[in-house]
């Protein structure tokens, strides 16, 4: 007897219908997140297309410029320390003897800078 009101078609009306009800508010939250995140996919997506822009322009800015000299890895061979060392025997500059060579004004100063404390 206890178990006869669930049987009751009232009751199950009201069951049914406060399932529904939940069952349309998640579905209505679930579209306004959804809108949510594609509004915050817009706006991210601007953005970016914003940053895109100025990095473009950054670079057509920067392609005007010359560009830093690069610097050497491996520095000089001995074959390059030795032709640095009579070329500047034979009495030519630092700067011609790196252009010659293909190295670093730096590296062939340092070169005749060790030469010279060795001697």
């Amino acid at each position: 007897m206890n178990g006869e009101w669930a049987l009751d078609p009232v009751v199950l009306t009201v069951v049914m219908g406060v399932g529904l009800m939940g069952s349309l508010a998640l579905w209505i939250s679930e579209k306004i997140e959804a809108r949510a995140a594609q509004k915050a996919f817009a706006d991210f997506r601007i953005s970016t297309e914003a940053a895109l822009e100025d990095l473009r322009a950054r670079i057509e800015e920067m392609q005007g410029t010359a560009p830093s000299p690069i610097m050497s890895v491996q520095g000089m061979n001995l074959t390059t320390r030795t032709k640095a060392l009579r070329m500047h025997q034979r009495g030519e500059t630092i700067p011609g003897i790196a252009a010659a060579l293909g190295v670093q004004q730096e590296e062939v100063d340092l070169l005749l800078k060790l030469d010279r404390l060795l001697a």
